[in-house]
């Protein structure tokens, strides 16, 4: 088992390594004597991807600049999602933004409120662009009245993942994870164990605070995270997460990790900690999203390991409806380039959302395709069917309809508000506060965050 853990650390740390380094392969260094040639528009695209994504990434960007003569990409790692969200908001004004830039869903609110976008509707409108192919949830997130700003690229679905041995020794159906967070408990009292003195050598699952899965929680639960109907029928001027799915979710959290079912690995900005406890044996179960599935099946198949991989939803409060919210990472022309720099970031995006492109980004990172037809296709023909595990987002964000709720928030503050959320779990799961308590705090200063905001964008 410490073999995962080894692995999979050296996997993201060298693909960070690389990524970092400030150059990646196909980008010529400043000063190194390469010319562009007569009429190459060159663009810059600021990414986060580490691991196997990152690989399937700077694939794809390198046969588009092998594939036609007008435009070169040149890739550049910006760190996770927050730090490059952050970099963007730092660069606004300086000129130094890149062509395009690829964020989160989160951000979309505060990317329109900056002004420093290029809606994409209008290219589209220009060309009368067909999004008939197109997942309705995935383009309905980045729509506001009636017009589609960032363009979405893939959708990353919550997953459960396990160990299929682990259930296997303690008599559970490895073919059948948990259902829902009540379930989670039951499958952890079995699979707990401990030693003679009643230290828990094996937890039932493995947390990190990450405040994502409480929105995702209320996603699957058919609630609203912000008035407004989230959001998306005016400006969100207050959070509705202090609710009955919220205060349950808070004190399921509280009493796994007091009861030692559940090890609380704490912060995780890799977005690794609770995979990694997997991997050492201190757990059986994980949350993580469908980001993560090409680089947890990759490192797996290394070899010499005893895991056997389980995915399935990610369970929410009894009561839910079972199907995963929407979180579509998405494409931004930025407008503080040159007219020629976002009209060959058009092209370079058009090109990325051509269906046998999606298929191929989706075989090698798990992040869904955004275009339906790109299911058909050899490459995501294949991958399912030699690892089944990449057929379960697939199922769920089919099924998932385009709701409010399931789109979840938008939220100009939404890193604020999450940053509040994560300190009241801590408060509760490291602390000794009562989690109603803390969650009702947490929204307090939260409709504070929102207030502040509004206020200075001027709504």
């Amino acid at each position: 088992m410490k073999k995962v853990l080894i692995l999979l650390a050296l996997l993201v740390v060298a693909a960070s390594v690389a990524a970092c380094g400030g150059e990646e392969e196909g980008e010529p260094a400043d000063g190194d004597g390469v010319t562009p040639a007569a009429g190459l528009v060159e663009i810059t695209f600021w990414h986060s991807e580490v691991a196997s994504n990152l690989d399937a990434i700077q694939s794809l960007a390198r046969r588009f600049n092998s594939e036609q003569d007008e435009v070169e990409v040149k890739m550049a790692f910006q760190g996770n999602d927050e730090e490059t969200m952050l970099k963007f908001m730092a660069t606004l004004g300086s000129g130094d933004v890149p062509a395009i830039i690829y964020l989160a869903e989160v951000d979309a609110q505060r990317v329109m409120d900056s002004g420093a976008a290029r809606p994409v509707q209008e290219f589209i409108d220009r060309e009368d662009y067909d999004l008939s192919d197109f997942d309705e949830k995935a383009i309905q997130y980045y729509t506001v009245d009636g017009e589609l700003h960032g363009m979405p690229f893939a959708i990353a679905v919550p997953l459960l993942y396990y160990n299929k041995l682990d259930f296997s020794e303690v008599g559970l159906d490895p073919e059948q994870p948990p259902s829902d967070l009540e379930e989670v408990r039951e499958f952890s009292q079995k699979l707990v164990e401990r030693d003679s003195h009643g230290n828990i050598l094996r937890a039932g699952i493995a947390l990190d605070i990450d405040p994502w899965y409480f929105e995702l929680t209320l996603a699957e639960h058919g609630d609203y995270y912000v008035n407004n109907s989230n959001g998306r029928e005016g400006r969100a001027t207050e959070v509705l997460f202090d609710g009955t799915t919220g205060q349950d979710f808070f004190r399921w959290w509280h009493e796994m990790v007091k009861d030692g079912l559940a090890v609380n690995v704490g912060r995780n900005p890799g977005g690794d900690a609770a995979l990694l406890a997997m991997g050492v044996g201190q757990a059986t179960m994980s949350f993580a999203s469908s980001q993560a599935l090409r680089s947890v099946v990759d490192v797996l198949e290394r070899g010499g390991m005893d895991v056997e991989l389980g995915v399935g939803a990610q369970p929410g409060v009894p009561g839910g409806t079972g199907l995963a919210g929407v979180y579509s990472r998405g494409l931004w022309i930025l407008k503080g380039r040159p007219e020629a720099e976002q009209e060959a970031a058009w092209k370079f995006i058009k090109w990325l959302l051509e269906p046998e492109q999606q298929a191929e980004w989706y075989a090698g990172t798990g992040l869904l395709p955004v275009r339906h037809s790109a299911y058909d296709l050899p490459a995501a023909q294949s991958v399912v069917a030699e690892y089944p595990h990449f057929g379960v987002p697939v199922e769920l964000v089919l099924e998932t309809p385009s709701t409010p709720e399931s789109l979840g928030p938008l939220l100009g503050p939404i890193r604020d508000v999450r940053e509040v959320v994560a300190t009241a779990v801590e408060e509760t799961v490291v602390g000794s506060r009562d989690p109603t308590e803390a969650l009702d705090d947490a929204a307090a200063e939260a409709n504070d965050i929102i207030e502040d905001y509004n206020r200075r964008v001027g709504e």
